[in-house]
């Protein structure tokens, strides 16, 4: 069969309509946040504006008791220029099981308490709306997914042995970069060649001397081509920025100091996403953000996909409305 956007229809759950809907979302420490850096705010923001209830939580909130998933939430206060407000009241206990839909917006790095917070919301998948579906989150690492599209992915290693991941280098014969397979935002991520002195002592402590796993995969110059960031809403491109490294790095994160332009959708674009479309929604990953470096898929973003407030700077689209709007006729709203 194939699939074209047109085909990726919106399947609402039954539910009884109300003027409203309660919403909460699953997020990181909000101090420090900036609006201008965070897709999370302005999702809320929106929603709020339509005049639904929205909460957050941290996986620090999240319990189980009476035979269901619990949270201490906030009740969001956001302001477009000063951010996420103190809230005067106290975070209260929220049965999550009584909410219309929930926002899994907790970033990496992906370890047990991530894990684990997964786990308490994939029991109640089947009456809340969860996005992204937590099995799916879980499944979908966003370093090995972009693996499943074997003919965009580069060639890659996957290993916790210094020794064979060296051995693997020295068959390429070419600049590789190494990756933790659990953070975000180019933390640890090295550039390396067999010719290094230090690959050795690099692979041991990527590894941690062998327990943990990394990719290692031929590098590919987001100098040369950029860093494109393509985000995609229920199998369908939204939108695309492009990010270029500092003079000093070869990490285009915009978190490591990596700059953003303009970039269009193209056709090759819009081809890479419906191929991949159908296994994006078969694992309930609706909102996901794609790493594009030439024509290779470097990363699937699955937990927390920024690009909002960037693609708003750079050609002034909204797309938190497309994501509320989506929310609404997934409940039937």
């Amino acid at each position: 069969m194939k699939y074209c956007f047109k085909n990726l229809s919106i399947v609402s759950l039954c539910y009884n309509k109300n003027s409203f809907m309660k919403i909460s979302f699953l997020l990181y420490p909000t101090h420090n946040v900036k609006v201008n850096e965070d897709s999370s705010f302005w999702m809320m923001l929106e929603l709020q504006k339509r005049g639904h209830e929205v909460s957050y939580f941290e996986s620090k909130d999240l319990f189980w008791a009476d035979a269901a998933p619990r949270a201490y939430a906030a009740s969001a206060r956001l302001n477009a220029q000063k951010g996420y407000l103190p809230s005067p009241l106290s975070k209260h206990p929220v049965n999550l099981a009584g909410v219309d839909c929930i926002f899994i917006r907790k970033e990496p790095p992906f370890d047990a308490d991530y894990l684990y917070a997964l786990q308490l919301l994939e029991n109640i998948r089947d009456t809340v709306f969860v996005l992204n579906d937590p099995a799916g989150i879980a499944v979908c690492n966003e370093k090995l997914f972009s693996l499943r599209f074997k003919k965009y992915a580069p060639e890659s290693f996957v290993t916790e042995n210094p020794e064979r991941a060296r051995a693997f280098i020295a068959s390429l014969k070419a600049k590789v970069i190494v990756k933790p397979l659990n953070e975000k935002g180019g933390v640890g991520i090295v550039a390396t060649s067999c010719g290094d002195r230090n690959l050795a002592s690099l692979l041991h402590s990527a590894t941690h001397s062998g327990r943990e796993k990394v990719i290692i995969q031929r590098f590919v110059s987001a100098d040369r081509y950029g860093d494109k960031r393509i985000i995609i809403l229920n199998g369908e491109p939204l939108g695309a920025f492009l990010r270029r490294p500092p003079r000093h790095d070869f990490r285009a994160n915009l978190s490591t100091g990596g700059s953003m332009h303009k970039a269009p959708l193209t056709a090759w674009d819009k081809k890479l996403v419906c191929e991949m479309a159908p296994l994006l929604l078969k694992h309930g990953l609706y909102f996901v953000g794609i790493d594009v470096i030439g024509r290779y898929l470097t990363e699937v973003n699955v937990t927390s996909p920024a690009g909002i407030p960037e693609l708003h700077s750079l050609n002034k689209l909204r797309l938190e409305k497309k994501v509320a709007d989506f929310i609404e006729r997934r409940l039937g709203l």
